[in-house]
């Protein structure tokens, strides 16, 4: 059976491929960008679809044991797609937590931006957001 590689390009900090990928019923996935993305651009490189199929058939291979090519593949670039955070990042949000508290600003930060880009964790954030503004947890 032929097995399906999807690339999505940007705002992902390297390769995002994992083990149960391969086990997985569906076709697995192969997810490029960030500061592989970023080089890239830098260089002036010709961001392709041959090249992004190329790059995930490699990291398929390497990562996932996959050495078959697939059926067919599907590419898809999204640039700036999910926040990356930049180097500092959380000195830059605890100094912003440490002055909206001593400022009594009546400002509550939740969401991608801040602690985690993956939906949990924006759920996990609006949760906690709303916790600091009730002053108190919600009823289940």
């Amino acid at each position: 059976m032929g097995r399906t590689v999807v690339v999505l390009g940007g705002g992902i900090s390297g390769l995002a491929a994992s083990y149960h990928l391969c086990r997985a019923p569906c076709p697995p996935k192969v997810m490029l960008g960030g500061s592989w993305l970023q080089t890239l651009e830098a260089r002036g490189s010709v961001l392709s679809r041959e090249l992004f199929q190329q790059q995930a058939q490699e990291a398929a291979a390497t990562q996932l044991g996959l050495k078959e090519p697939p059926s067919h593949c599907l590419v898809h670039l999204h640039k700036n797609c999910i926040p990356q955070y930049t180097l500092g990042h959380w000195q830059k949000l605890e100094s912003a937590t440490q002055f909206l508290a001593a400022q009594r600003l009546p400002l509550t930060l939740a969401g991608a931006s801040y602690e985690g880009v993956a939906v949990n964790d924006c759920i996990e954030s609006g949760r906690q957001a709303a916790v600091r503004v009730l002053g108190t947890e919600p009823n289940s």
